[in-house]
């Protein structure tokens, strides 16, 4: 006579390793929702400061003189943008090329948050 004990469920060290598996799956995934929380708040504080940027360098980028003087019209000046802690920017018109006064180049400064991130854009003017 064959005595078989089959038993229903899951044995004791099947359910801890179920349970372990469970736990490591929560703490990954919460892990990757921190991550995902903090890339995104920097990428918006990015795209703010970026928009700053290019808005004032196509405000200045066609107010250069011909032939090309330097300046810096705006320096430092504190701004205030949503979404950004101590913004400053920095505009500066400066001439590249000696031989060449009618090329002007804007560089458009934008220090931003703490700690301190900057953005920067410049182009090229030809008066």
């Amino acid at each position: 006579m064959n005595n078989l004990n089959k038993q229903a469920g899951f044995t004791a060290v099947e359910l801890l390793i179920t349970l372990f598996v469970a736990a490591a799956f929560l703490v990954s995934g919460f892990q990757l929702y921190n991550l995902i929380i903090k890339d995104g708040g920097q990428t918006r504080a990015d795209a703010r400061a970026s928009n700053v940027a290019y808005d004032y360098l196509r405000r200045y980028a066609t107010s250069a003189a011909n032939p090309c003087v330097a300046a810096t019209p705006v320096n430092n000046t504190a701004i205030a943008v949503s979404g950004l802690s101590a913004v400053t920017v920095t505009v500066a018109i400066t001439c590249p090329y000696a031989a060449t006064t009618s090329i002007s180049k804007v560089e458009v400064t934008v220090l931003y948050n703490s700690p301190q991130q900057t953005m920067k854009y410049s182009t090229y003017d030809k008066n």
